[in-house]
């Protein structure tokens, strides 16, 4: 077998020094740019891939940066925080960062995660976990570990937050449904204990009382999944089809709910229910669904978030505890 390319070899190719090499590699080392030049393609001919992570965590000083963001995320099934890191990772790749996905399916893994973390040398840290305990706030800040959230705040306000205004979402929505005359309708909430699905929902009811109309009727769901939109619609269709309109916590759970509609009831949407999503995926665009949806601004949420870690490691001053950012109605075929 081929045996694994070092610098060493690098450096005897060009005939310059091993620490050279180093500083080709490195970003605003001093070295001149035609001898770069030579072994950035010398590396490239032998196949030589410096070990970024090795070299960061021997360099000296206290200003060192791994480059190294870590990327908590509750469900990568979930249609929205799989979109979501995908548009993370890329935008922190052009920052010169370079995200790690850790998978937190349960809140008692956070503890063992953080810790992994800070012997990762990570340079920060992003939560999209909506079930985020408050001592991971807590040993993140023990870590000295720079950290925004977006999946449910820090009531003490040390930690960042991101966030879409959920309860506007809510509001957006009722107010579509009572324009277009929309007047029996009913919520399939997410989580049971999920902060994003709960606002929604009081947004949604705060309309309707505000109109006089009937409360929206309650289908919890469970969770966010497409699989959990279709088995809540099966499990109460009967009463859906007493409705005129039906919101649902996100979209995933609204593309079950529709197929569920239409295979096991033979329901047509829009004509016979209108139906609305949240957070606006890319699925939600497909020919087969074009799903009425409420747009969270993820482009938006991405860039406060890059804004807010880089505040963080420059150490500054009255950085915001919360970050809220306006929803927008995407009006479709449902």
């Amino acid at each position: 077998m081929k045996r694994k390319i070092t610098s060493s070899d690098v450096a005897a190719y060009v005939g310059v020094s091993r620490s050279a090499v180093s500083r080709a590699f490195t970003k605003g080392a001093s070295i001149h740019a035609a001898k770069r030049d030579r072994i950035l393609k010398a590396a490239k001919e032998l196949g030589y891939h410096p070990n970024i992570f090795a070299r960061t965590l021997s360099t000296p000083g206290q200003n060192k940066r791994s480059n190294l963001v870590a990327v908590l995320v509750a469900e990568v099934s979930n249609c929205y925080e799989s979109y979501l890191f995908e548009k993370l990772s890329t935008e922190l790749q052009k920052h010169g960062k370079q995200p790690i996905l850790m998978n937190i399916k349960h809140p008692e893994e956070m503890d063992e995660a953080i810790l992994r973390l800070s012997g990762y040398q990570v340079d920060g840290v992003i939560a999209i976990a909506g079930s985020l305990p408050e001592e991971s706030f807590v040993k993140c800040l023990e870590l000295s570990l720079p950290m925004v959230t977006l999946g449910r705040a820090d009531d003490s306000g040390h930690v960042p937050f991101v966030k879409t205004d959920n309860f506007e979402s809510g509001r957006l929505v009722a107010k579509y449904f009572a324009s277009e005359g929309v007047q029996k309708v009913g919520y399939v909430s997410g989580l049971e204990d999920g902060m994003a699905s709960r606002e929604r929902h009081e947004g949604l009811k705060s309309v309707f009382q505000e109109l006089g109309l009937e409360q929206p009727v309650l289908i919890p769901a469970g969770s966010y999944s497409y699989g959990a939109g279709y088995e809540a619609a099966k499990q109460n269709l009967q009463q859906i089809q007493k409705l005129d309109g039906l919101f649902c916590a996100c979209d995933a759970l609204a593309l079950g709910v529709s197929d569920c509609c239409k295979i096991e009831a033979n329901m047509q949407i829009p004509n016979d229910l209108r139906l609305v999503g949240c957070d606006d995926i890319p699925q939600a665009a497909w020919e087969g669904y074009k799903l009425t949806t409420v747009a969270q601004p993820v482009d938006s949420i991405v860039m406060q978030v890059i804004s807010l870690l880089d505040k963080l490691w420059s150490d500054e001053e009255d950085i915001p505890s919360i970050v809220k950012l306006a929803p927008n109605l995407v009006i479709r075929n449902t």
